[in-house]
């Protein structure tokens, strides 16, 4: 796996620190094994932070830190994923959440136009002094359909990605390896020579 390609994507030890959200965090940082970049540190990275990206709450980056503090998983890798669900992506991966949701709870499906404006009204809600979604949408949306969605959507996904990130790993590793071999035995005919 190109490691160095990797770690210049994600973000470094420092900029990790310096929010002021994760600074709490940052005596429980100081071991090694959480910036390490090995097959298994990485793998329970993908999981933990895919698995964050889904919730939909401003904490996602605080959330894939605790999970990564907990399990001894890459904490760049984990905070780095939880960026999935970004401006462009949130209305796209919400919808088809509820959609999830409301097919297995038997709930009629809602318009992306009106997730659109939900997402809206929930920053304006937590940010400032909005309306509270929960009581403007009361009855025509089902939380219960969004949360089971997301969940449901959540899992797949995280497990999905982890197990993907194991076989490109392993593919690259073994492909990686057998490039060496040829390499070594192509040199050791040469030397006879």
């Amino acid at each position: 796996m190109p490691k160095k390609r990797l770690q210049s994507l994600l973000p470094t030890p420092e900029k990790i620190l310096e929010s002021r959200s994760l600074r709490w965090f940052a005596p429980h940082l100081v071991d090694a094994r959480l910036w390490h970049f090995n097959r298994h540190s990485l793998n329970k990275a993908v999981y933990i932070g895919v698995l964050s990206a889904f919730f939909p709450l401003p904490g996602q980056m605080l959330l894939a830190l605790i999970g990564a503090l907990i399990f001894r998983a890459n904490v760049p890798m984990s905070v780095g994923l939880t960026w999935i669900t970004n401006p462009l992506t949130t209305l796209p991966i919400f919808y088809a959440g509820y959609y999830v949701g409301a097919k297995i709870l038997g709930e009629p499906m809602i318009s992306l136009r009106l997730i659109g404006r939900m997402i809206a009204d929930f920053s304006l809600w937590l940010l400032s002094n909005g309306a509270n979604p929960f009581e403007t949408y009361q009855g025509s949306v089902s939380l219960g359909a969004f949360c089971l969605g997301l969940t449901l959507l959540a899992i797949a996904t995280s497990l999905v990605c982890g197990l993907a990130f194991k076989v490109i790993w392993r593919y690259k590793t073994v492909s990686s390896w057998q490039q060496r071999q040829k390499s070594d035995r192509a040199s050791e005919r040469s030397s006879k020579r």
